[in-house]
């Protein structure tokens, strides 16, 4: 049996969960300024996260055309995560034996955790054997945009998140901006599909697994029927390489074009797919659970 985590119908929505204001040491622009930015032309998000360092920046009860949640990014510099809808900042930021006490509240209080950027400096930023002990996470960053530019570690995490996966950890994959300056705004997303435009929805959604993460390329379905995974792009003019990829990171077929497909077996574990184009572009799909 094929354990589906996404809605059979919905409308998609395109979010960042990982942004910076001048609120942080390293950010740069204010708060009206970054939504207008995600607001603008061409980049139309509908959702945001506002995720300063150790701290919760106020918002508005609600912004025009765009859901604003409100979260920060836990801790001084190692073991880094996002608390995301939460409810106030409450935290000891040099404390890095605390994250299941913080996880605990953030659940407690309807919001989401999720860790950041694995191998932002090193490979070992966040260990393998510490996140398997860790419980309460939604998922973690399989792409930061901004280590991307920074070229101080891996942008790429897939590594880890299959590790996390076939230990039997349900957890799902987030592409995010990272955003601290202009240049770096709009490259990473997260596209939900939702029942409606609105925080709870979006929210459950994320929670549930509903989404998929890019860095350019869109897609139009995403299905599961009977014993079949198929995937179609949402523009055919530019193919895509389709990899099916299960337990241990083992790529179970390959396939190229605009929409591709998976019969499952049985003793696969679980099924996650990764597109890539020739341009660079990614995505990934959240793991199909095989019972």
């Amino acid at each position: 049996m094929i354990i589906n985590p996404y809605l059979s119908t919905g409308i998609w929505l395109k979010g960042n969960l990982h942004t910076h204001t001048e609120n942080s040491k390293c950010g740069h622009y204010s708060l009206e300024t970054v939504i207008d930015m995600y607001k603008s032309y061409k980049m139309k998000y509908d959702f945001l996260a506002i995720t300063d360092h150790c701290m919760l920046t106020k918002l508005n009860e609600s912004y025009e055309d765009i859901v604003i949640f409100p979260g920060t990014e836990y801790k001084y510099r190692d073991y880094q995560t996002l608390g995301i809808n939460i409810k106030d900042y409450c935290d000891d930021e040099r404390n890095y034996d605390n994250h299941q006490q913080l996880f605990n509240k953030v659940n407690d209080e309807g919001g989401l955790n999720i860790i950041c950027h694995p191998h932002v400096y090193e490979d070992n930023y966040w260990p393998l054997e510490e996140l398997l002990q860790l419980n309460g996470y939604t998922g973690l960053e399989i792409y930061n945009n901004n280590v991307k530019f920074d070229n101080k570690g891996r942008a790429l995490a897939t590594d880890l998140w299959d590790n996390l996966l076939s230990n039997g950890k349900k957890v799902f994959g987030f592409a995010n901006d990272d955003m601290h300056v202009f240049q770096r705004c709009g490259c990473a997303f997260n596209m939900a599909l939702c029942e409606e435009k609105s925080s709870v929805s979006i929210l459950e959604s994320l929670r549930k697994g509903s989404f998929y993460s890019s860095t350019g390329i869109l897609l139009n379905k995403i299905e599961a029927i009977d014993n079949r995974l198929y995937l179609e792009l949402k523009h055919h003019n530019i193919p895509v390489s389709f990899k099916f990829i299960g337990y241990k990171g083992k790529v179970l077929k390959e396939s190229y074009g605009h929409e591709a497909e998976y019969t499952v077996l049985g003793n696969e574990k679980y099924v996650r797919i990764e597109m890539n184009r020739e341009d660079g572009c990614m995505a990934w799909t959240q793991p199909f659970w095989i019972e």
